[in-house]
């Protein structure tokens, strides 16, 4: 199972599709998610699906860095 719910947090248990990362991102269009102790925000979701998509490969949730 690649995610968990625990009281409010979602607990990735190991890296994330492209397409579980794009249902997360609709999610995060009214109020951000927490993943794995981050808080990731409508854009961040969107990065990191634009990364699993170019990479062909899941990807761990991780802070985007603005800039």
């Amino acid at each position: 199972m690649e995610l968990v719910l625990k009281g409010g947090e979602f607990i990735a248990t190991e890296a994330l599709s492209a397409s579980m990362l794009s249902r997360l991102m609709t999610l995060a269009r009214r109020r951000p998610v927490l993943i794995n102790g981050l808080e990731l925000h409508h854009m961040d979701l969107a990065r990191l699906v634009e990364e699993a998509q170019r990479t062909g490969q899941p990807v761990w949730p991780k802070q985007q860095i603005a800039g």
